[in-house]
């Protein structure tokens, strides 16, 4: 009988195994790595659009029968949806220009005369569509020409406290309102 050089099938099994452990270490690895390159790259496309959106909120032209503007700003109520989606938009005053105690005061539409209340002080909570014109001033409308911002998310996320991120015309202050307005 000839005597034959091969591997065992104990051999073999312990190959096997060990390969197995290795690529299921490195599959993981791997999706962990991708993961955090989604998540970075979320937080670079918000900061980017942060920063594009509080410029152009102070350097905003409006057109000569546009009434004067509160400021720029992201609805986030998208992301908490489950979509991952946020909206640009830009808040009308129901005043033509700039001079009413509401767009001179500290806080955008408030008048310090009367306490905070969903009339004086707070942003509305819809966001349509249309111009800051005569008939439709005092609400959120959609800066459709900036599109929408969207986050690779694959699970639902709760936000707490802030769903509007304003930023004031001229000044480019910045302030956060919740799902209430307030």
């Amino acid at each position: 009988m000839k005597n034959l050089k091969g591997y065992t099938l104990m051999e073999v099994l312990v190959v096997m195994i060990i390969m197995i452990i290795l690529l299921s270490v490195g599959m993981y690895s791997y999706m962990s790595f991708a993961e955090t390159t989604k998540f970075n790259q979320d937080v670079a496309n918000i900061q980017n659009d942060i920063l594009v959106l509080q410029r152009a909120a102070m350097f905003f032209e409006r057109d000569s029968d546009e009434y004067w503007l509160y400021g720029l700003g992201i609805d986030f109520s998208g992301v908490q949806d489950g979509n991952g989606t946020y909206t640009f938009f830009k808040w009308c005053s129901e005043f033509p220009d700039f001079g009413d105690i509401k767009t001179r005061s500290e806080y955008p539409n408030y008048d310090p005369e009367y306490p905070l209340s969903l009339n004086n002080g707070n942003i509305p909570t819809f966001v349509s569509s249309g111009s800051c014109k005569a008939g439709n001033t005092n609400k959120l409308l959609s800066l459709s020409e900036y599109g929408n911002g969207k986050f690779n998310l694959e699970e639902d996320v709760s936000i707490s406290g802030g769903q509007y991120l304003l930023f004031e015309a001229v000044s480019g202050k910045a302030f956060i309102y919740d799902t209430n307005g307030q």
